[in-house]
């Protein structure tokens, strides 16, 4: 099941819309059968509805679920000689594990999961880890761990140590290939690689790659590279990107932690990032945060910082913003009564400590990405800081931004899910977010309450009122 939030933004509040897709459930079974495995044998045994992961996989049918709750054991090795990835042939199947640090399934030499399904594989609470898949020469490599022809949604769940490895084609997925959409929730999506070489070295997603939407709650995407390629944690090509997690670490030629480009140029396509840390993540040539053409863009309650690039500018007016980009292709202007316009809007989010240029890196938090000397896209919103911006030709409204420092603290835990940047004393963040605007979460990235003070705070992270804020430790600007 897709979740609604596309079509629906503009009349659903930003944070009612993060709220649902994290109560998502597994797709509805029809006549389901529950198959339990009982052992962590690899080969194709069993008897009835009990036996190894592999009878389960062969025998299942569409909707039905693969109980592995009760394996008696923690790992679950594939070899090559066994059989290589477990087949999915059904259009819908659940993996139901016991808890993501309580069983790990795990491949040497392919990879782990091959969904062939046109409707949802739906993992559950296990970790899937060290998959390797390297297809022939000129052969397209699609997902390290797991790879699904319909959706994937992940629930609990790891995806670690994945690889996939390509020569003379592209790669897609060094952690999960899905072609129509994921959603992940609660998961971590870490230390995953795509890398090619030779002709058509391209493709990336060191995470995910998805030609369809992705929808991330509550999780993390970190250590994931794909030097060779773009979107270091995620690529995505079209229809909608809604994050509401932590991007962070991740390593791309091209957007270091998010690229979701491509297709995504109508307004009903949308990018949207709410209550998120991108951060840490270098792109070795342009963009290190996240980069999108989406038609409708919102940046609400985020913090985008600590990203790298090694370099800001290109030809004509075509300028980059390390830490967040945004591309005008499919905005267009042919006389005055033809035009089209991307939509940009910023709301209490942190653009700060972001740079480009490798000799002397420069401040560099905000792009746009421009093929004309025409502005098509227009920003609106209020309450934000946006402290370097390299492009000499790019301006943000006055009444949008606040050109300052944000004392942040380091990438950490600070209580939730996910890792954050605390606000340090005397952050011009703090008691100057925006707490009218629609579509505002009444809760910070950790869960705490948004509003802890005078006024909320910009940013991801919303200083307590019991908070001990400290005067050092914080990082300076360049």
């Amino acid at each position: 099941m897709k979740p609604h939030c596309r079509k629906t933004a503009a009349q659903r509040p930003l944070a009612a819309c993060i709220a649902a897709v994290l109560s998502l459930a597994a797709p509805a079974a029809m006549a389901a059968t529950t198959w339990t495995v009982n052992t962590c044998s690899e080969a194709n045994t069993g008897s009835g509805t009990i036996g190894s992961l592999r009878y389960a996989a062969a025998n299942a049918a569409s909707g039905d679920t693969i109980d592995l709750t009760n394996t008696g054991c923690s790992t679950i090795s594939l070899t090559t000689g066994g059989g290589g990835a477990v087949s999915l042939a059904q259009a819908d199947i659940t993996l139901k594990g016991p808890g993501k640090t309580a069983l790990t399934i795990q491949a040497s030499n392919d990879r782990v999961l091959s969904h062939f399904g046109t409707g949802t594989l739906t993992v559950n609470d296990l970790t899937v880890a060290n998959g390797y898949l390297h297809p022939a020469f000129q052969v397209t490599a699609q997902g390290g761990c797991i790879f699904s022809y319909g959706k994937l949604t992940l629930s609990h769940v790891a995806v670690r140590s994945c690889r996939a490895q390509a020569v003379g084609a592209p790669v897609r997925g060094g952690g999960v290939y899905a072609k129509t959409g994921v959603f992940a929730k609660y998961s971590d999506i870490t230390g995953n690689t795509a890398s090619n070489s030779g002709a058509n070295a391209n493709g990336g997603g060191g995470g995910i790659f998805t030609y369809g939407y992705a929808v991330l709650g509550s999780s993390t995407l970190s250590g994931n590279q794909a030097q060779t390629g773009a979107g270091g944690g995620v690529r995505a090509f079209r229809d909608s990107l809604t994050i509401a997690s932590t991007i962070s670490g991740n390593i791309a030629m091209l957007g270091g932690g998010i690229y979701a480009q491509d297709n995504l140029n109508s307004p009903s396509d949308t990018f949207t990032l709410l209550n998120s840390t991108v951060s840490g993540n270098q792109a070795l040539n342009i963009v290190g945060g996240a980069w999108t053409n989406a038609g409708t863009i919102h940046v609400y309650n985020s913090t985008v910082a600590f990203n790298t690039a090694g370099s800001a500018t290109g030809p004509v007016s075509r300028y980059y913003g390390s830490g967040f980009n945004v591309n005008d292709s499919g905005a267009y202007y042919t006389d005055i009564n033809h035009y089209k316009f991307k939509k940009v809007t910023l709301q209490s989010s942190v653009f700060s400590n972001n740079t480009s240029g490798t000799a002397t890196p420069v401040a560099d938090d905000f792009g746009i990405t421009r093929f004309s000397n025409l502005n098509l896209v227009p920003i609106s919103g209020q309450s934000n800081i946006v402290f370097g911006i390299a492009n000499p030709f790019q301006a943000l409204p006055g009444a949008t931004v606040m050109r300052a420092c944000a004392l942040l603290g380091p990438l950490r835990d600070n209580g939730g899910l996910t890792k954050t940047h605390a606000l340090m004393s005397h952050s011009p963040a703090i008691d100057a977010g925006n707490t009218s605007a629609s579509g505002l979460s009444p809760y910070d990235q950790r869960g705490q309450a948004r509003t802890s003070g005078a006024q909320a705070d910009m940013g991801a992270y919303e200083v307590q009122q019991n908070d001990i804020v400290f005067n050092a430790g914080f990082e300076g600007c360049p």
